[in-house]
């Protein structure tokens, strides 16, 4: 038996019940062909590197499997007749087990990001009373000098200022 990741991309606007069924469906697709779905992770909604189908997120699912490579054809199948379906692609990989302890401790990590960034925007706005005064580093050179812009021309000293200036190349 061959171990196999699978990563499937769901449309973000489907429906819990409607999501469950064709989990379902899948599952039982891998379990008629002999095939076992090793672990599962919910990778969670995400943007999209660029549109699919009109859409610019995707709810992320990885599946590690071990069965056999007719099992695999038959889970590509059908993916391909599934319209909820935005893109999927399959790996091999030689230790299921490991591969997977390795995506779960990528996904804690995320999370584990993801929760302070969210406290981080909470004790920010805790504190409304504060004024928070922002300085910039940037100025202006017309802010620098505070001179008005005069009208630079080309035209010698003596002559017209208003006058056209031409240059012979």
């Amino acid at each position: 038996m061959k171990g196999y990741e699978t990563v499937f991309i769901t449309h973000p606007d489907l429906e819990e019940d409607k999501l469950k069924k064709l989990l379902r469906n899948f599952k039982g697709l891998i379990k008629k062909a002999k095939g076992k779905l090793a672990q599962e992770y919910l990778w969670g909604r995400r943007k999209l590197a660029y549109q699919i189908a009109n859409q610019d997120f995707g709810v992320y699912h990885v599946w590690y499997l071990t069965g056999s490579g007719t099992m695999l054809d038959e889970l590509h199948k059908q993916f391909r007749f599934t319209d909820e379906l935005l893109r999927f692609q399959s790996i091999m990989v030689e230790d299921v087990d490991e591969e997977a302890r390795c995506f779960s401790e990528m996904l804690k990590v995320q999370q584990e990001e993801a929760a302070a960034r969210a406290a981080s925007v909470v004790t920010v706005t805790e504190e409304p009373d504060k004024k928070v005064e922002a300085k910039s580093d940037i100025v202006l050179k017309s802010e620098e000098t505070k001179e008005p812009e005069s009208k630079e021309t080309d035209a010698p000293e003596g002559e017209d200022a208003e006058a056209p200036v031409t240059k012979k190349r």
